[in-house]
């Protein structure tokens, strides 16, 4: 990729995959990954429309990283040696710091680096990350290390956001503030995007309406805002804070569908048959009114028969959403779409203290909801797909899902081998897979977890694209983000296209690039911040003995999922006894030399819980029955 850019100097996306004769695959997707990456360490530069170059390169004396430079880690060391060990992965050198620091030992702090020497990088403590509380200390930490943006460039308090909707705003938009539209989301959320509402009609099936805020009649395409909104990508939800992509002004106030006040929004309305087919859909501004602001929990009590304090119109409302429910995922059952129901873990906080882990319920709410805003998302990508400037079409920003790649699928192959089953070759549809993985289910005693992780471990990662690559996981040729535009970039630019916006394909290349890496970016801050979390919870059982299951054998180890702490550890292959153990990927076990002792994917172990790193997420096991000091593995002479 450096060389293609080299030699075209400024270029788009689909210059770039001319000059290298790419097709669509592996390798283009690969080499986009590859360009994202560049991107995202500064090496190259991307215009707002599209074009890419290298960025120009320091000068021969400034080779590696320009200080000085600033990285987050742990203060180390003792007497007179301290150091600190860097968070995060833009910098993994120790720093040696140029004088005692003024932070505890274990402390968190922000160091800048001053310059380096031939024993390594030297730098001194700038600041102590301080906080009120593990959650907050551990959301300080990485929200710096993996520089995520916390401020505005300008002041959100004296924004010119308008309050209200003016009262003429009707006459440029359907008038729907009689649907009784309804928000359903968690008893904690307070941005609100999408409201619902569904009737009978006449001969079968549905109306289906889902209105979606109007972000874009607030943020215009090249403001300030706009420019901050895209340069965060997305929102970042973490266990005592959220990172806005928009203002609170915005996304809590005039944008958020708050009950009982006039709303704008872009409304998708939709016929559904009684077979779960759309069949008919347009889109179209209008001003809506939320009847009522109800939560996951009410709603999936009173489908099951309990008593909710709403309008009759509301309840009859609530009632024909819960039969397109139905209809809808007779539908995506016959599409095949996979069906991973893993447990959400949250963790629970008190005090700003992590004190246990619970499993997020799902129930009907939660479901009806989702196949309404996956509905939605496919009528937009759709209804963008007909759209054409010039007389040639304008690709929305999809949300694409690549089938598994062949190099993804072996662990999957191999665990499905195991117990007689075998996926497809070529390329695998969604229903072979689900079909495949739930004969081997049925056939092995392995709890339904573990076949879930080797799936998501199979698939490939989900991106922005525009280009129609189809949805592998919902079974669908096409879809798109439209449904939440307050707190995805994405959703905000899909809006913009279904107004009537020109966006070129280098803009939307460019654009799905950035958002693809911003939103990796966020889910590597929340696992991290989730992992630092239930790291805490570990280390106060330090020294105990648990159950647990081999979630994945490695060559150098087993990674063992705890029971009841939700977290997993590694025992270590020099700690499995005083045997030579080797990996035999055949079996997805490690095999002692002498003994023939066998450990495997699924079994069941009592394990010391031994050592636990918060910072760095690391948890040390051994078996249960005391520490046995084992030898390293050693080739077997030929």
């Amino acid at each position: 990729m450096r060389d293609a850019l080299a030699a075209v100097g400024d270029a788009s996306w689909s210059e770039l995959t001319d000059h290298l004769e790419l097709r669509r695959g592996p390798e283009s997707r690969n080499l986009r990954q590859a360009l994202e990456g560049l991107v995202a360490s500064g090496d190259v530069d991307v215009s707002r429309k599209g074009r890419y170059r290298l960025a120009p390169e320091p000068p021969e004396s400034e080779a590696g990283p320009k200080v000085p430079f600033d990285v987050i880690g742990r203060v180390a060391g003792h007497g007179r040696s301290w150091f600190v060990e860097p968070i995060g992965p833009d910098f993994d050198e120790r720093i040696d710091l140029v004088a005692k620091p003024q932070a505890p030992l274990g402390a968190i702090v922000e160091v800048e680096v001053v310059g380096i020497s031939a024993d390594g990088w030297r730098g001194r403590v700038k600041r102590l990350v301080e906080a009120g509380g593990e959650a907050a200390r551990a959301a300080e930490a990485m929200l710096a290390a993996h520089r995520i943006p916390q401020t505005w460039p300008f002041d959100p308090e004296k924004l010119e956001v308008a309050r209200s909707v003016p009262a003429d705003a009707a006459q440029s938009r359907q008038d729907l503030r009689k649907l009784p539209l309804v928000t359903i989301d968690g008893a904690d959320a307070r941005d609100f995007d999408d409201a619902v509402y569904a009737e009978p009609r006449r001969g079968g099936g549905w109306r289906v309406v889902v209105a979606i805020a109007d972000v874009a009649h607030y943020v215009k395409a090249g403001s300030a805002l706009d420019r901050e909104a895209r340069e965060r990508g997305n929102s970042l939800y973490l266990p005592d804070r959220v990172i806005p992509m928009l203002p609170e002004a915005l996304s809590n106030g005039i944008c958020s569908l708050v009950p009982k006040q006039d709303r704008l929004a872009v409304v998708c309305d939709m016929r559904v048959s009684r077979r779960g087919q759309v069949s008919a859909h347009q889109f179209h501004e209008a001003v809506i009114r939320s009847h009522a602001r109800l939560t996951y929990t009410q709603v999936g009590e009173f489908l099951d028969g309990g008593k909710l304090e709403v309008d009759r119109a509301v309840a009859t409302s609530l009632r024909a959403l819960h039969d397109v429910y139905g209809a809808l995922r007779e539908r995506r059952d016959e599409r095949g779409a996979l069906d991973l129901d893993t447990p959400e873990l949250v963790v629970v906080l008190r005090k700003g203290m992590p004190t246990g882990v619970q499993p997020v319920v799902r129930n009907d709410a939660h479901r009806l909801v989702e196949e309404a805003m996956i509905a939605a998302n496919v009528a937009a990508a759709e209804h963008l797909e007909r759209r054409k400037s010039g007389g040639r079409p304008v690709p929305p920003v999809y949300r694409v899902h690549e089938p598994p790649p062949a190099d993804k699928r072996d662990a999957l192959a191999t665990a499905l081998r195991l117990v007689g089953q075998s996926l497809p070759s070529g390329v695998v549809e969604p229903a072979q897979l689900a079909e495949v993985v739930r004969r081997a289910q049925a056939k092995s005693s392995w709890p339904a977890w573990i076949w879930e992780a080797l799936v998501l471990r199979s698939l490939s990662q989900a991106r922005y694209e525009p280009r129609r690559l189809g949805h592998f996981g919902l079974a669908l040729p096409s879809y798109a983000h439209f449904t939440s535009p307050i707190r995805r970039y994405a959703d905000l630019l899909v809006h913009r296209m279904i107004k009537g916006d020109e966006v070129s394909l280098d803009e939307l290349d460019a654009a799905s690039a950035h958002i693809s890496m911003t939103e990796r970016r966020a889910e590597d801050v929340e696992r991290a911040v989730d992992a630092w979390l239930k790291c805490v919870l570990a280390e106060r059982h330090v020294g105990e003995t648990f159950s647990g299951t081999v979630a994945a054998v490695v060559e150098f180890g087993l990674f063992v999922e705890i029971d009841g702490l939700h977290v997993q550890g590694l025992v270590h292959i020099s700690k499995l006894g005083r045997d030579y153990y080797h990996y035999v990927p055949e079996s997805m076990s490690l095999v002692a030399e002498r003994s023939g002792t066998r450990f495997a994917l699924a079994d069941r172990l009592d394990v010391v819980l031994e050592e636990v790193s918060v910072v760095t997420g690391r948890i040390d096991l051994t078996l249960a029955g005391g520490t046995r000091h084992g030898g390293r593995r050693r080739r077997r002479q030929r």
